[in-house]
């Protein structure tokens, strides 16, 4: 017999909604930790003109990867019943979500920041502002898609939940699912010596 284990839909949805929550408290780490993109006033620059810097883009990846990292293990402990196929495939769009999500709170977070005028700055002088994640083109550095960014915290996620996986010491993950033994003994049943020749010859 099959135990029945109850999965609501609403429990599910609820974990995922707190994942995208908890891409924007992401978002907004960054943006108190980020390094602003800087660089000197020359004539004529416009916010336009001004490229940005791959340092704080660097250090939004990385908080992505620890926020993939954090969302996976909370949804593997928070969710058991829905451990499995869908228990890891909605929860992992919801880091995508999330990840956008932190991007926005954490340029708008890294603007109050970092907001400095540069068409009203002197020429010579040093200029500080938000770094841009949305990556249009390139960098300073070199070419960059800006969908990328996005894909960090899903990587992350899937990598430890299929850590947790491997890690579960039973077929159904902790879930309790699994069919009971069809050879078990009932509690309290004798073994007649019918029964156990038929074991016998099993």
């Amino acid at each position: 017999m099959t135990p029945r284990v109850e999965r609501p839909v609403s429990v599910l949805v609820a974990m995922t909604v707190a994942v995208v929550l908890m891409g924007a408290i992401a978002g907004m780490v960054w943006g108190v930790l980020t390094p602003p993109t800087t660089g000197v006033v020359v004539r004529g620059l416009t916010p336009e003109l001004v490229t940005t810097d791959f340092g704080g883009v660097a250090a939004f990846a990385l908080t992505m990867f620890g926020y993939g990292a954090a969302a996976a293990l909370v949804v593997w402990i928070a969710v058991r019943a829905w451990r499995g196929v869908v228990g890891f495939l909605v929860p992992v769009l919801g880091t995508v979500a999330g990840s956008a999500v932190a991007a926005e709170t954490g340029m708008w977070l890294a603007g109050v920041r970092f907001d400095d005028d540069v068409t009203a700055l002197p020429v010579s002088s040093v200029y500080e502002v938000a770094p841009e994640l949305w990556l249009e083109g390139g960098t300073s550095a070199g070419y960059s898609s800006p969908w990328i960014l996005l894909i960090c915290a899903p990587f992350a996620f899937a990598i430890v939940y299929l850590v947790c996986v491997l890690s579960a010491r039973t077929a159904d993950l902790g879930v309790g699912d699994l069919p009971d033994d069809p050879f078990a003994e009932p509690a309290g049943a004798e073994l007649t010596s019918g029964d156990a020749a038929s074991r016998t010859r099993l």
